[in-house]
């Protein structure tokens, strides 16, 4: 591993380290409450946790529980309206208009049924910060606009420590997950008060456990059981991303696990990760069997487009392909460069820096450690994909209109957890920590955070 106390400032860590809270920090306050993707759906599902609820109520097709009146009127002045898939756009208010809303709580207030279909099957895993910012919230009397502001500060603190440990555990490609950690939608997504920046940081201490385990030392029950925790909350939050659980499949050390000396050998701890994971994730599954509804006007059920995709067995192929054809790949990038409900941007500064970024650290040197054989590159490649297409499926049965050309409901965000594997196996290797690739990099994704927030605050105070 690089020496830190000689590489200064171009040591990813230390820039990481310096650099994130700032950011992560300045997202989570500045953008107002309940605009970033589906929020006031977390924070009802987060409020019902909190109360010992831990299975949503279905009404109809509406399916969530009762909440107190105040967090239904915070939403309808910040959002104008309760629905959980509308379209919110990004309306300026004065910053004292915006900044002094302060919904109160009162100890006895009436309630309301909320409906939040897009939230109430998560499971309690991805909601911890959350919930202990709701019960820190109420015994200091906050209001609700503060508490969500709480819940996403302590979300983005946890994001942040478990980039860094992972930065730490990871034997190579530091100068990758530096400038992921420093992408503006990932700290976007740390600083919300939904389940992304839990997900995201998990997914890559995964790959980092994982690369160790294959490239440093072997596995040890302390690394295994980090690993069972990491695949089981991941999975329990964000099935599509347990492939990520398989990354050190093959045991031994060795650039290339296919040579010769090293025999295909798979390693039982990741084996059995995957499937207590798998386990736990379908225990909860049958808990929530009942919970389901279209999840918006014009949308199957997920049985009838199941159903659909039996009868048509090329129709998800060739939406995928759509999906993904070049033109489609750009758009995806562009999200990643959107925010609000994607109604501020794509920031085309912010695309321009961040792209620029990412390609310098895979092209001009993913740091120092292990370089990777062709085989090892293969697979994070399959690994990578596995991902895409769970994913692309599970929105393709779940938010997609029956037998569309193409996958509805990706965001770029959804793709931040398979960029440390993707770029790894793409990436050019080298230890560019004697050279200015890690702070050039870290520059373009500060440039591309400040235009960014730029464009939040003219878009929602100017």
């Amino acid at each position: 591993m690089p020496d830190r106390a000689s590489a200064g400032w171009r040591d990813p860590l230390r820039l990481y380290l310096v650099l994130a809270p700032l950011l992560y920090l300045a997202f989570a306050l500045l953008t107002p409450p309940f605009q970033t993707p589906d929020e006031h759906q977390h924070l009802f599902r987060a409020w019902q946790l909190s109360e010992g609820g831990v299975i949503a109520e279905k009404r109809g097709d509406l399916i969530g529980g009762d909440m107190p009146a105040g967090l239904l009127r915070a939403t309808e002045a910040e959002l104008g309206s309760l629905a959980p898939h509308a379209w919110r756009g990004a309306k300026p208010v004065p910053w004292a208009d915006r900044l002094s809303r302060a919904t109160p709580l009162a100890a006895h207030e009436s309630r309301s049924f909320a409906n939040f279909i897009g939230s109430a099957a998560y499971s309690p895993a991805g909601y911890g910060p959350q919930v202990v910012a709701i019960w820190s919230g109420q015994a200091l009397g906050l209001s609700v606009e503060n508490i969500l502001r709480l819940g996403r500060v302590l979300n983005a603190a946890l994001a942040f420590a478990l980039v860094a440990f992972a930065m730490r555990v990871l034997p190579m490609g530091r100068n990758v997950l530096m400038a992921i950690g420093l992408l503006p939608m990932t700290a976007a997504s740390a600083a919300a008060f939904g389940q992304d920046g839990m997900v995201i940081g998990c997914a890559a201490l995964l790959v980092a456990v994982g690369l160790r385990a294959a490239f440093v030392r072997p596995w040890n029950w302390r690394d295994g059981v980090i690993a069972g925790l990491l695949a089981a909350v991941l999975t329990l939050a964000k099935f599509v991303y347990l492939p990520l659980a398989g990354l050190a499949l093959f045991a031994g050390r060795s650039r290339d696990f296919l040579r010769p000396a090293r025999r295909w050998q798979p390693a039982l701890t990741p084996l059995l990760a995957v499937g207590a994971a798998l386990a736990l994730f379908l225990c909860w599954m049958a808990l929530v069997s009942g919970l389901t509804a279209p999840m918006m006007p014009g949308r199957p059920l997920p049985a009838d487009q199941l159903r659909y995709v039996m009868a048509h067995p090329l129709a998800f192929p060739a939406a995928f392909a759509y999906t993904f054809r070049p033109a489609g790949l750009l758009d995806q990038t562009l999200t990643l460069f959107s925010f609000g409900w994607l109604s501020v941007g794509p920031v085309a500064l912010a695309w321009i820096a961040g792209m620029a970024s990412l390609l310098l650290v895979a092209l001009g040197g993913t740091g120092a450690g292990p370089r990777l054989g062709w085989a090892w590159r293969v697979w994070l490649l399959l690994l990578s994909l596995g991902v895409v297409v769970i994913l692309s499926f599970a929105l393709y049965l779940a938010a997609t209109a029956l037998g569309a050309g193409g996958v509805d409901g990706l965001q770029g965000r959804y793709f931040i957890p398979v960029l440390l594997p993707l770029l790894l196996a793409l990436g050019r290797p080298g230890n560019a920590a004697k050279a200015n690739v890690p702070l050039l990099a870290a520059g373009l994704m500060v440039f591309a955070n400040v235009m960014s927030l730029s464009a939040i605050v003219q878009a929602f105070y100017i």
